[in-house]
């Protein structure tokens, strides 16, 4: 700042000059008192295109002794040493499996030299950053990172890496609003409790979700050779329903297999794809019988060879379990594991009988899954 008077003065200081929006300092003279000089050094975070230095003539006189009078002005000048500020804003706060976000960010002025870089984004990316407006408002989309779940998160802008139209660059860290991401999937695992299942018997099964699911019903669940019922829960992640196996099947493999899309979590994720259980044997087939008396018209001193050929291999087969008209029979045998028995049939001393048969109780037997 340049204060030239029309002849050399004496009494001037800063006191007599009023400065708006800063301070002057360092006030010299190097010609004996006609040119003086200063330094004005604006206000921080000021913009005003109107201001004015003003001096109080009053406080100089010149080497006569004559003091001014009135006051002075200096040209206007401008001043913006207003750094720029910022807001972000993401506009869904919960972000669930496909879904993404509108971000706005607005200046507190038109700025230059935004751009993604000066965005740290926690868990997912921000594209297509354009300004409609000259440099105020910008917007982006957000897209979250893939299996996420955390409820804690924030957009933060490096103000530093803006500029204003004054030149002014920003300064610190700006935050956005949190957002919460669950792009999750609930997943499961089913687990058959009785893996090896006869005539008769039932099995728990448990249906375990990674999460609390909401939408989950039997009609989710398809089960090999049985049925399913009492689907209960008291927490909404951990099932449980009874497994009845078909009757006369014999199948060692089976899975009962979840249709992971019927099932949604809190967020709104529904599942994907399938889930199978373990394997699991079903046998509720009962061992079935065939007896043939190879002879089948006896007279006196004749036996008869007798056959006893079951469906599959069993146990606890024995004479007790025949009913022999007219007759008795050898102990029964198998040389074949328990599939086909022999003995031999004796008949009856002074019978006369055309109407006779071996009968087997069925209930005395037992296969191999019991």
């Amino acid at each position: 700042v340049t204060i030239t008077f029309s002849e050399a003065v004496t009494g001037l200081t800063t006191a007599d000059l009023t400065v708006a929006n800063g301070t002057l300092t360092g006030l010299s003279s190097a010609d004996g008192g006609l040119t003086w000089t200063a330094t004005l050094t604006p206000d921080a975070s000021v913009t005003d295109t109107s201001n004015l230095v003003t001096l109080d003539n009053t406080g100089v006189a010149d080497l006569s002794g004559n003091a001014g009078t009135g006051t002075t002005n200096s040209n206007n000048y401008a001043i913006d040493t207003a750094r720029p500020t910022a807001t972000i804003v993401v506009a869904d706060t919960a972000l669930s499996v496909g879904e993404t976000s509108l971000v706005t960010i607005t200046f507190s002025e038109a700025v230059t030299g935004f751009t993604t870089a000066d965005l740290t984004v926690a868990n997912g990316t921000v594209t297509g950053l354009s300004s409609g407006d000259g440099g105020i408002t910008w917007t982006g989309t957000f897209t979250p990172t893939a299996g996420i779940s955390d409820t804690t998160n924030l957009i933060t802008l490096n103000n530093t890496g803006v500029t204003d139209a004054a030149g002014n660059a920003g300064s610190g860290t700006t935050d956005s609003n949190n957002y919460a991401i669950d792009n999750v999937r609930p997943t499961a695992t089913i687990v058959v409790a009785d893996s090896t299942l006869s005539a008769g018997e039932t099995s728990v099964v448990t249906i375990t979700f990674s999460e609390a699911v909401t939408g989950f019903t039997l009609a989710d669940l398809t089960a090999a050779n049985g049925v399913l019922s009492g689907l209960s829960t008291s927490d909404n992640i951990t099932y449980t329903a009874t497994f009845t196996p078909s009757v006369g099947i014999s199948d060692t493999s089976n899975l009962i297999t979840l249709d992971n899309t019927g099932v949604t979590d809190g967020a709104g994720n529904a599942g994907s794809g399938t889930t199978n259980s373990n394997n699991y044997a079903v046998d509720t087939q009962r061992p079935t019988a065939t007896i043939v008396v190879a002879d089948t018209a006896l007279s006196v001193g004749e036996t008869s060879l007798v056959t006893i050929t079951f469906s599959e291999a069993v146990s606890g087969f024995d004479n007790s379990d025949l009913t022999v008209a007219n007759g008795t029979l050898s102990a029964v045998s198998s040389s074949d594991g328990g599939i086909t028995w022999t003995a031999t049939f004796t008949p009856a001393l002074g019978v006369v009988d055309t109407t006779n048969v071996i009968v087997l109780n069925n209930a005395g037997i037992n296969d191999a899954a019991g």
